[in-house]
């Protein structure tokens, strides 16, 4: 009886023993983590491997994983240590670093790593392509920094390190007027067309329509390289008022055969604002008449609502367009156009609209005439007018208008 007492008082130990042991483990496991050194952020151990090791390889793979990271290194060591980091006798090394001063400091401490990079941009000219790379992805707009890259920009015997420059003047570059000669001059000076084509499309960017850019190019467009005369095109798009050099420019591209080369030169009809001129209406009838492109003749539709001169010619292709059954697009420019044009000549056009109004089987073609002919009607009163020139056009209206063509 005793024994059997004193195996269950065992028993009961040893089962008690067992549940409280695995807690007082647990809490012991606790305090022990707490002495644990705390994990060092990788920008610290590559910025600690730049600045205390001197084993070339080793510096260099942390200078790479510096400039590859995504994140901004707000650790005052890692950022002084990719300051030092610049000026290392390696090549590759400062490079490396360079780029990681992309992320380099918060907010507060722009004008500080600013200092520091324009300082190590005038020290040394080798690092200089990298350095303003390195400005344009910290958005670096400061005037500081754009005069200095500017005045640099002026001096710089290397076309690779302009096409450099001319990066950051096509994001930030200030459109002032010293800046246009500044880049209007290495235009001039420069055989690159590679260059050139930079230049030009940064002054379309960035410039605020000085004449001297107008200038430029309206001469740019005689060139021989058709991507030169495209940026050039696009150029007087962006920046041309309207002037007398524009539309210059623009009557010679149109003379082009290349299908790209039209198409921006009546881009650039549409920009330059309405004003009548005979001489780019007559090529554009015979575009519409010549070309097949069905983009090219729509534009070319459209372009003579802002350059036609309302003469017979113009209502006459218009009035072609219009009943064509080909192209449901030119036929839609053509009821927009001719209600804006045919103020001498309103006695058939009135007719077209009225009856494409009613009758079109397409709801845009029946919203464009009857646009069309509420233009008309604002410039001719509904009732007919009788003219030496509408009589001509009401007994000939398929003949083919001779002035029309080119000489």
């Amino acid at each position: 009886m005793k024994w059997g007492r004193l195996f269950t008082i065992v028993l009961v130990f040893f089962l008690c023993w067992g549940l409280v042991t695995p807690v007082f483990g647990r809490s012991k496991r606790k305090k022990r983590k707490r002495y644990y050194p705390p994990i060092t952020h990788p920008v610290v151990l590559w910025a600690k491997t730049l600045s205390q090791t001197s084993e070339k390889e080793q510096r260099k793979v942390a200078a790479f994983k510096l400039s590859q990271y995504s994140q901004p290194i707000f650790q005052e060591d890692a950022i002084k240590a990719i300051t030092q980091c610049m000026k290392d006798p390696d090549e590759e090394i400062k490079v490396l670093c360079a780029k990681a001063m992309r992320r380099a400091g918060t907010q507060k401490d722009r004008e500080r790593i600013r200092k520091v990079l324009l300082t190590q941009f005038d020290e040394d000219p080798s690092l200089r392509s990298t350095l303003v790379r390195t400005f344009i992805d910290r958005k670096d707009d400061a005037p500081l920094t754009h005069d200095r890259l500017l005045e640099a920009a002026k001096t710089s015997q290397n076309p690779d390190e302009i096409q450099v420059y001319l990066q950051y003047f096509e994001n930030f570059g200030s459109g002032a007027d010293n800046w246009v000669t500044v880049l209007t001059d290495l235009y001039k000076k420069n055989d690159s067309l590679k260059l050139k084509n930079a230049i030009v499309k940064t002054l379309a960017a960035r410039g605020l329509g000085q004449q001297a850019i107008i200038t430029l190019f309206a001469e740019c467009v005689d060139s021989r390289d058709t991507p030169l005369v495209l940026n050039c095109l696009s150029g007087l798009e962006q920046q041309a008022k309207g002037d007398e050099q524009s539309r210059t420019a623009v009557r010679k591209t149109l003379q082009s055969e290349d299908p790209d080369v039209l198409l921006a030169s009546l881009d650039v009809i549409m920009s330059l604002g309405e004003a009548s001129d005979a001489q780019l209406a007559t090529r554009l009838i015979n575009i519409i008449e010549e070309v097949e492109d069905p983009e090219i003749q729509e534009k070319a539709v459209l372009a003579l609502g802002v350059c036609g001169d309302h003469s017979e010619p113009v209502v006459e292709i218009l009035r072609k367009m219009l009943e064509s059954k080909t192209n449901e697009a030119s036929q839609i420019a053509s009821a927009l156009v001719i209600g804006k044009q045919a103020n001498l000549f309103p006695n058939i056009p009135r007719t077209l609209l009225s009856k494409c109004a009613t009758e079109s089987p397409s709801v845009q073609l029946k919203t464009a005439c009857s646009v069309g002919l509420l233009d008309l009607d604002k410039t001719v009163p509904p009732v007919a007018r009788t003219t030496a020139e509408q009589k001509q056009l009401s007994a000939k209206p398929q003949e083919k208008p001779t002035s029309a063509k080119t000489p």
